[in-house]
């Protein structure tokens, strides 16, 4: 489910292994990439992982792509004996900043109105720029993560290619 401020995606994958046992191997290299991206608000339940950003990720991470995110979650499922991976991620924090920053042109719009236009619409280009990148980076990440765990269980790639 899409909205402003969430992200949300349903695939069938392919694997060849059990699926609790696909999901432990994936969640280890999730962890891995989280707590390198200073995330230790992570826990996992089963088949399914939910974590949330840290309060001060922006002041040393640099641009990585767990900045914008403020909290997400990783599920594997299975529906009539085919695989699925569900995840979901929220974009609170930096919608309300945005929302916030949104304060600077209804106190200068009186003096200058073009100005304060521009910087209303430039905010929001801002985050719809970092809203629609985090979403492409996040589901990248995704593949290459399950494409990694593929390939650690011995899995080959044998199907057509679209």
């Amino acid at each position: 489910m899409k909205t402003l401020t969430s992200h949300g995606r349903k695939d069938q994958i392919r694997i060849n292994i059990q699926i609790g046992d696909f999901a432990v191997e994936f969640f280890s290299l999730m962890n891995k990439r989280l707590n390198k991206s200073y995330i230790f608000h992570n826990e996992v339940t089963g088949n399914k992982l939910q974590f949330k950003g840290s309060i001060f990720r922006y002041v040393w991470n640099g641009f990585d792509l767990f900045n914008t995110i403020s909290r997400g979650e990783v599920e594997f499922t299975s529906e009539n004996d085919a695989p699925f991976i569900r995840h979901k991620i929220v974009f609170t924090e930096i919608f309300i900043a945005c929302l916030l920053f949104n304060i600077i042109p209804l106190f200068t719009l009186k003096f200058e109105p073009f100005w304060s236009l521009m910087i209303f619409l430039f905010i929001w280009i801002v985050y719809t720029a970092a809203y629609l990148l985090t979403i492409y980076r996040f589901n990248s990440y995704i593949t290459e993560t399950l494409i990694k765990v593929n390939k650690t269980a011995g899995y080959e790639f044998r199907g057509k290619r679209k």
